[in-house]
């Protein structure tokens, strides 16, 4: 082994040791069919979904909550919640937090 090959071996184990790991694992398959369910809702409804649209989003969602766990399960059954909710005006925060719960 030449002085130079084993300096950059050397370099190369030592940045290892210093530089910030990987997520463990990425977005779950729960988070990312909620996501995909309410970008298709939002794009074949022209972006204002209406009450029959909103609703199945809901119902679709709210089925897919029951197999998700923890944070994951509360954030999609907030979202499917909230779509049917006569009181919520604003999907954005509950949108936020599911990007925040369900980011990758």
């Amino acid at each position: 082994m030449t002085k130079p090959f084993a300096a950059v071996l050397a370099a190369a184990a030592a940045a290892l040791l210093f530089l910030p790991a990987a997520p463990a694992q990425a977005q779950s398959p729960f988070c990312a069919r909620a996501i995909e369910l309410i970008n298709l809702a939002i794009d074949t409804s022209g972006g204002t979904m209406d009450t029959a649209t909103a609703t199945a989003l809901s119902d679709r969602l709210s089925g897919l909550a029951l197999f998700a766990q923890g944070a994951e399960k509360d954030v999609i059954t907030a979202y499917a919640d909230a779509l049917v909710d006569a009181n919520v005006t604003d999907l954005d925060p509950y949108t936020d937090n599911l990007n925040r719960v369900c980011a990758a």
